[in-house]
């Protein structure tokens, strides 16, 4: 099972949210190998209370996702 983590990628400006997928058995590390610090993590408010940053995805833990749906579709 996975689930989605959200941080901010320091890389882009203005400051945007990236998600990771993530193992629930093990959320120290993504799909794509980066290690994820719980301190840098973001949950963004759902109650509509403040703006919502731009956001993107992980482009290779999608990928992996994809692979194993693929794998286990066979």
């Amino acid at each position: 099972m996975y689930e989605m983590w959200a941080e901010q990628d320091p890389a882009v400006t203005p400051p945007t949210v990236v998600w990771h997928v993530v193992a629930k058995d093990d959320a120290s590390t993504s799909l794509c190998g980066r290690f994820l610090e719980p301190a840098q993590r973001v949950v963004p408010a759902t109650d509509g209370s403040e703006p919502a940053p731009p956001d993107r995805y992980c482009d290779p833990c999608l990928v992996t996702v994809r692979e194993a749906m693929t794998a286990a579709a066979r």
